[in-house]
């Protein structure tokens, strides 16, 4: 049975803007996105979105995993979390109400 877990990512370096990426961040970013579309298109994918944060941007992903080490294999699958871009937790969570459906 499919569960939903939440991604929290956020970049690891304190003043991370998209503005001011590096070259090699941007390139980590484009990855990121093709990974992410990837997800989707696999039926993981869930939701995607950036968090302004006062405090600094982060991100939330919502997939559907059989459970926490799946999700958890799913976070450490991201080109930014393996290039250090990123950090990331997961937390199970569940959709209870989808505006799109």
């Amino acid at each position: 049975m499919q569960k939903q877990f939440l991604l929290r990512i956020e970049p690891v370096r304190k003043d991370f803007t998209l503005e001011g990426m590096t070259a090699d961040e941007r390139k980590t970013a484009g990855d990121h996105f093709v990974y992410l579309k990837s997800l989707h298109d696999e039926g993981k994918l869930v939701l995607a979105a950036q968090v302004f944060d006062p405090k600094g941007l982060w991100g939330v992903i919502i997939v559907n995993a059989a459970d926490a080490v799946a999700a958890t294999a799913i976070l450490n699958g991201d080109p930014g979390i393996k290039a250090g871009m990123f950090r990331g937790e997961v937390m199970p969570t569940r959709v209870v109400f989808d505006m799109r459906n």
